[in-house]
C-alpha cells in the first residue's frame, strides 16, 4: 500500500500544481482561442452587438459618441475602444476579434493566478458566460469580466496597490450599469475594511494613508462619472421610468434569477438564446424559489468568516435583484453578473482576514467551507456543459439574418439604392453589415440613420402603408424595402411592389428579413 502511495502522490501533487506553470495557461488560452474562434467564425451578430459598433462608427468623436451614449443604458468605455477599431475597418468582423482576445485575457489571467483548482479553471473557460455569453456574444460585459478579474488578482495587496486597483475600479464602473452595481459593493467593502483596520494602516506609514484616500476618490469620481452617463435624457423612450410598488408575483420571479444565474443551461431548440433548460426539469420548476434562497444562503454561511468578501457579495447580490427589480428584469446575459460576484468573492475571500466565532460555530464554519470547492467545481461543470450546447447550437441555427440580408443585398449592388428600413432595431444589424450606405432612412422617428437613437419620436408603431407611401415620397426609380415582416399580398400587387427574397427563420426571432423593391420610373 505504501508503495502504491509513494507512486500516487507525486503525480497528484504534480496535477494539484501543475496551474502554477505558465505554460498551463497558455495552453488553456489557446484551446480557448481555437474553440471560441470557431464558434465566433459561425456566429451572426444581431442587432445589440451591431449598435455597439454603428455608435463607434458613426460618431464623429468621443464627445459625439458620449451624447448618444445617453439613450443606451450603459456607459461607453467599450464603444470608445470600438471607436479606433473603426477608422482601421468598417468590417463588424473586426470587433469580434477584439472581443475575442479580450475574453482570453481573462482566461490567462484566471488561469494563471486565481486561487481555484486546475479542474475549475478549465471548467471556468468553457463555461456559458466566459465562453459564449461574455466571449462569442460581443457585448460591452466581456470587458466588464476582465476587468472584475484584474479587480481580484490585485487585491491580495490592496493596501499597497490601491491605486492601479481604483483605476481598474474606474475603468470596469464604464463598462455596464451591471458592473457598476458590483463597483460601488466593491467600495463599500473596502470602505468598511479600511474603517476596522485605520489603526494598523496608519502605523504603517503615511504615504499608505495618502494613497488609500486617493485611491478610493478615483472610485468615486469613476462611479459618479459613470452615474451621470447613465442618467437618460428627457426625451428617452427605452426602460423609462421604475417600478418601486410592492408587487409578490414580480419578486418572486426576479429571486428565482438566481438559480438561472447559476446553471446556465439552454434548451435545444432554434430560439435557444435566452432559454432556461434548467427549469423545464419538474423538481426544478416546482423549487426554482427555494433553490435561489438555499443558492444564497449556502453562499453566506460559506463566507461568513470572511467578513470583506462576505458584504461585497451580499451586497452585489441584493443590488443586481434590486436593480431587476426595479429598472429591468434583463436576459441572462445580465443575470449573469450574480454568478460574477459570487464567484470574485469566493476568489478574494482567500486573502481576506478571517474572523475566529466561538468553537462550535468555528467548527461548524470550517465544515461547511469544506463544501465549497465540490459545490463550486459541480456548477462550473454546468456552466461548461451549457457552453459547449450554446456553442453547439450557434452553429446549427442561424443567430440572425442580418449578415446573409446584407451579403444577398451587396452581391447584387442594392445597397447603392435609396433604402427604408423597419422595424429600425432590426434592420440596423443588415446596416452594420452593409458597410456601404452608412445610413438609410428608418420609418421609426422618421429619419436616417444607422445606429439606433432610442428616443421617443420612435415609439409609436409603424404601418405598412406608411412604410410604402414614404417610398414613393423618396421620389426615386428604385426604392430598397428592408423589412422584418412579410408585406401582405394585396398591399404588394396594389402598389407594384417586387418581392425579392426573404430570409426567415433565426434564433432572433425578429430577425427575419424581407426585401421588396419599388419602381416608380415609367
Amino acid at each position: 500500500m505504501n508503495q502504491v502511495q509513494s507512486r500516487i502522490l507525486p503525480v497528484f501533487n504534480r496535477y494539484q500544481n501543475i496551474d502554477q506553470t505558465p505554460l498551463f495557461s497558455l495552453a488553456l488560452t489557446a484551446a480557448f482561442l481555437v474553440v471560441g474562434g470557431i464558434g465566433a467564425s459561425y456566429h451572426e451578430m444581431w442587432r445589440d452587438e451591431i449598435q455597439a459598433w454603428l455608435l463607434a462608427r458613426d460618431s464623429t468623436g468621443p464627445i459625439d459618441l458620449l451624447s448618444h451614449m445617453k439613450y443606451e443604458g450603459h456607459p461607453p468605455l467599450w464603444h470608445l475602444l470600438l471607436m479606433p477599431l473603426t477608422w482601421i475597418t468598417h468590417a463588424p468582423e473586426g470587433m469580434q476579434a477584439v472581443h475575442l482576445l479580450i475574453a482570453a485575457t481573462t482566461v490567462f489571467l484566471f488561469a494563471r493566478y486565481s486561487p481555484f483548482t486546475p479542474l475549475q479553471k478549465i471548467l471556468f473557460s468553457f463555461g456559458y458566460f466566459v465562453l459564449y455569453e461574455y466571449g462569442i456574444v460581443c457585448r460591452n460585459y466581456g470587458i466588464g469580466l476582465l476587468l472584475i478579474c484584474i479587480f481580484c488578482i490585485l487585491f491580495r495587496n490592496r493596501y499597497q496597490r490601491i491605486i492601479p486597483i481604483s483605476i481598474s475600479l474606474f475603468l470596469t464602473s464604464h463598462t455596464s450599469v451591471h458592473a457598476l452595481i458590483i463597483v460601488i459593493c466593491i467600495a463599500i467593502g473596502l470602505g468598511f475594511e479600511y474603517i476596522f483596520n485605520r489603526k494598523q494602516l496608519v502605523n504603517s506609514g503615511d504615504t499608505i494613508e495618502r494613497q488609500i484616500w486617493v485611491g478610493f476618490g478615483i472610485m468615486g469620481v469613476g462611479i459618479l462619472t459613470a452615474v451621470l452617463q447613465l442618467n437618460p435624457p428627457p426625451d428617452t423612450g427605452f426602460a423609462v421610468g421604475w417600478k418601486t410598488n410592492f408587487d409578490l408575483n414580480h419578486l418572486k420571479n426576479v429571486i428565482k434569477i438566481t438559480t438561472r444565474a447559476y446553471f446556465p443551461i439552454p434548451a435545444t431548440q432554434m430560439h435557444f438564446w435566452g432559454s432556461r433548460w434548467i427549469e423545464q426539469v419538474p423538481a426544478i420548476q416546482n423549487w426554482n424559489l427555494q433553490i435561489s434562497v438555499a443558492i444564497f444562503i449556502w453562499a453566506i454561511v460559506s463566507l461568513l468568516r470572511k467578513p470583506t468578501a462576505l458584504l461585497i457579495y451580499i451586497s452585489a447580490t441584493l443590488g443586481l435583484l434590486a436593480f431587476f427589480y426595479t429598472k429591468y428584469f434583463g436576459g441572462i446575459r445580465h443575470h449573469g453578473f450574480l454568478f460574477i460576484a459570487f464567484l470574485m468573492a469566493v476568489w478574494i475571500s482567500c486573502d481576506c482576514d478571517q474572523i475566529v466565532f466561538f468553537e462550535p460555530l468555528n467548527s461548524l464554519c470550517r465544515w461547511w467551507e469544506k463544501s465549497l470547492p465540490p459545490i463550486l467545481t459541480l456548477i462550473l461543470m454546468v456552466h461548461t456543459f451549457g457552453g459547449i450546447r450554446a456553442v453547439r447550437l450557434d452553429q446549427e441555427h442561424v443567430f440572425s439574418h442580418g449578415r446573409q440580408t446584407a451579403q444577398y443585398i451587396i452581391g447584387r449592388s442594392m445597397n447603392f439604392m435609396p433604402i427604408i428600413g423597419d422595424m429600425d432595431y432590426a434592420v440596423s444589424t443588415v446596416v452594420g453589415y452593409l458597410e456601404y450606405p452608412k445610413q438609410i432612412y428608418y420609418m421609426r422617428g422618421n429619419r436616417p440613420g444607422s445606429f439606433v437613437r432610442w428616443d421617443n419620436k420612435r415609439v409609436n408603431g409603424v404601418s405598412d402603408e406608411q412604410v410604402i407611401q414614404k417610398a414613393k415620397d423618396l421620389q426615386k426609380d428604385q426604392v430598397l424595402i428592408i423589412l422584418n415582416r412579410g408585406l401582405p399580398e394585396p398591399l404588394i400587387k396594389q402598389n407594384g411592389i417586387e418581392k425579392i427574397t426573404h430570409f426567415t427563420g433565426s434564433t432572433i426571432s425578429d430577425e427575419g428579413f424581407h426585401l421588396y423593391l419599388l419602381e416608380t420610373s415609367p
